[in-house]
């Protein structure tokens, strides 16, 4: 399926005016649309510009390749040709089927206890210059809470102020998840690709 297929089955098009703002990088092309999907909730998917320089026309080729028609709404689609969810966002797109894997450092890998959410917070944020990455406790705001993670920056660390002192940052606790986990299912392989999404936006 090509993109203008694509687009005629799932999206409900809105013509962008040559003086809208949103258009001013793309010239005069007349064929450029904010796409909403139809047949499912109505949300907002994107705006996609059928010339190539449009950032965002390389994702939506994509899902018109795997023919995401389904279920589809604003970084979810089910494609009924090949059974698998797809979930995205700006960053990334991956597809999720029966027999699909959850494996600790993948994006879409939600800690089953506070300890494996920990632990993953420590992983997300270690890297060359971090080291000692740990957790100080838990910060309460606003009702939500947050990992409090600390690391030492190496001596090596391409910026030169940062070098030998102490760095942190705030880590969002999201509600428990799975852990590792096999999808059995589809329904099993959609909360695959809600997680991910999620996970990637």
């Amino acid at each position: 399926m090509n993109l203008q297929e694509w687009l005629d089955k799932v999206a409900v098009r809105e013509t962008i005016e040559i003086d809208d703002p949103r258009n001013a990088s793309f010239g005069d092309d007349r064929q450029a649309y904010d796409i909403y999907s139809s047949g499912f909730d109505g949300s907002y998917i994107g705006h996609c510009s059928l010339i190539e320089k449009d950032i965002s026309t390389g994702l939506f080729k994509f899902l018109a390749e795997h023919e995401v028609t389904d279920e589809l709404t604003h970084g979810v689609g089910f494609s009924p040709k090949e059974q698998k969810w797809y979930g995205w966002s700006h960053r990334a797109v991956y597809g999720f089927g029966i027999g699909s894997t959850c494996k600790k450092g993948d994006c879409h890998y939600i800690g089953s206890t506070i300890e494996e959410q920990q632990e993953a917070a420590i992983d997300f944020w270690t890297e060359e210059h971090h080291k000692n990455v740990r957790c100080e406790g838990i910060i309460e705001a606003q009702g939500d809470r947050f990992f409090d993670i600390k690391w030492d920056y190496t001596a090596l660390v391409p910026n030169e102020k940062l070098r030998n002192t102490i760095g942190g940052a705030s880590h969002f606790i999201t509600p428990l998840g799975r852990g590792e986990w096999v999808a059995k299912t589809l329904e099993d392989a959609k909360q695959m690709a809600i997680d991910f999404n999620e996970g990637v936006s």
